[in-house]
């Protein structure tokens, strides 16, 4: 019984910072059905591990495990971010760990603060054993160094699920941090040094942007392209209309969240972290900053590496928080917003992702398989031709001076013979990247001339609808698609863009 409270004990003293913080900090954490549970299961277990330890044992690891959750806490007040692997790496330059301790006094009271109770949760933690006197065993400190040294093999595995988020407690996030740091480090690639971009305002930017994310949307499937299946018969009758764009484009990446990051960051090079440790050209963190009210409305569950993005948007929304889990909700989201100040909106599709039918209402099953080979693919792209169509219709309809963009994170495959046979994505190759990109506008005034696009030339247009300019001093009329690591560990395509497609190769790197 005793040994049941330290856990107890345990499990509530690690965990109670996040719930205090998030009072500060709005969504600093968020209760989520699929992973809290798990976590308060893991750090009761890891609780109940220790209370059959040596005290002093015992003691030093939940003193560690609180200065994890307390660094954690530290450093979001302040970047407002989560400490990420790569954050690590400036502990190797001297010069940015002055920085670290000089930007100390900027938080001093939240410092003095979190170091005051960590000394104090310390000492109660040693009193509290002392007082319980839980039974002792001799398994307990090697089975928990043991777990400590495999730990990591599990989350190597997916190691984008344990990359710090608002959905992990954190001293997980710590923790993970920590291993996925070294995991890194263990497998070095070639580093390049890139010039810092170079971030202009240029003016207040257009009154209302709309981006629409889309999710394993390939152009080649779309009617609207030349598919054969007319499977996007509400976005073909915009086709004469002069305010709308439908061009070819390719991806920046062939994995969902390390595409987004790479577009919401207007990430050139593969392994250009530095763009993402400094945030400078973070695309919702430049719009709150020129007064936008922002939004950020997904249909996804995989936020990791994203919470950079999102962190910075005024409002958000997340699959779990609707009670119908399909895409046109973020259709029913978007009128409620009052759109009476400068507004960005982020809506984060899912419906395209596989299994196809699982994200579509059945009222669009419009096509089964005596109608295509690649059915399914069809009702989810049918359904998402519904809800661009729906956002542009009530944007027209409502509201005037808006833009909106749409695009893929990445394409699909469906196994036909000029896709050699292979199916879904995350996987390097040409057939993964191709994607659907579309524009519409009241006020038209672009030149939209080239035959192809891509996720950087349009994340820069995004920028610059924003009221920004970004110049990359490393351009060189060359651009990437990053393999599904946002570090480019996983290797990366370099290509020229040419009026087809598949564009011109330069260079394939693996790793």
């Amino acid at each position: 019984m005793k040994n049941l409270l330290f856990a107890l004990y345990f499990t509530l003293v690690l965990l109670l910072p996040d719930f205090i913080a998030d009072i500060f900090w709005h969504d600093f954490y968020t209760i989520t059905p699929y992973r809290t549970p798990k976590e308060l299961l893991a750090t009761f277990l890891i609780g109940y591990l220790l209370s059959f330890a040596p005290k002093i044992f015992t003691t030093i690891v939940t003193s560690i495990f609180l200065l994890f959750a307390f660094i954690s806490i530290g450093f979001y007040a302040y970047f407002h971010n989560y400490l990420m692997p790569y954050d690590l790496g400036i502990l190797q330059n001297s010069d940015d760990v002055k920085d670290i301790f000089y930007s100390l006094g900027d938080i001093a009271g939240v410092v003095i603060f979190l170091l005051i109770l960590w000394a104090v949760l310390t000492f109660l933690t040693y009193y509290i054993l002392k007082k319980l006197n839980p039974k002792t065993k001799k398994f307990a400190l090697p089975l928990f160094l043991i777990a400590l040294i495999i730990y990591p093999y599990f989350i190597n595995k997916k190691a984008n699920i344990y990359l710090a988020n608002f959905t992990h407690f954190s001293w997980f996030n710590t923790l993970n941090t920590i291993y996925l740091a070294g995991l890194k480090a263990l497998k070095p690639h070639p580093h390049h040094n890139y010039k810092p971009y170079i971030v202009k305002k240029t003016d207040s930017g257009k009154p209302i942007v709309i981006m629409i994310m889309g999710e394993s949307m390939n152009y080649k499937y779309m009617h609207l392209f030349g598919w054969k299946d007319k499977n996007t018969p509400l976005l073909d009758s915009l086709k004469n209309d002069s305010h709308f764009i439908y061009k070819k484009a390719i991806s920046c990446s062939i994995r969902t969240i390390c595409s987004v990051t790479t577009f919401f960051y207007n990430k050139r090079e593969p392994d250009n972290i530095s763009l993402i440790a400094k945030n400078y050209t973070n695309i919702m963190k430049l719009a709150s900053e020129n007064g936008y009210d922002t939004y950020w409305l997904s249909m996804q569950s995989d936020v990791s590496l994203m919470s950079n993005i999102f962190n910075y948007a005024k409002h958000k929304k997340f699959v779990w928080e609707f009670k119908r889990k399909y895409d046109d909700e973020l259709i029913n989201e978007l009128k409620k917003i009052p759109f009476n100040k400068k507004t960005f909106v982020v809506l984060h599709l899912k419906a395209d992702h596989s299994p196809y039918m699982k994200y579509v209402p059945q009222k669009f099953y419009k096509f089964s398989k005596k109608d295509s080979k690649i059915w399914a693919y069809d009702n989810a792209i049918f359904y998402t031709d519904y809800v661009v169509y729906n956002v542009i219709d009530y944007m027209k309809k409502h509201h005037k001076n808006f833009v909106i963009y749409f695009t893929s994170d990445h394409g699909e495959m469906m196994g036909f013979p000029w896709e050699g046979g292979k199916r879904g994505h995350s996987q390097l190759v040409w057939g993964d990247t191709y994607v659907p990109f579309i524009y519409y506008s009241d006020r038209f005034d672009k030149n939209f001339s080239k035959k192809i696009y891509n996720h950087y030339i349009i994340s820069k247009m995004l920028t610059r609808d924003l009221g920004y300019k970004i110049i990359n001093p490393n351009e060189n009329g060359s651009y990437f698609v990053n393999g599904v690591n946002i570090d480019g560990s996983a290797g990366w395509m370099e290509y020229k863009l040419t009026d087809k497609l598949p564009p011109k190769l330069i260079k394939k790197v693996k790793y």
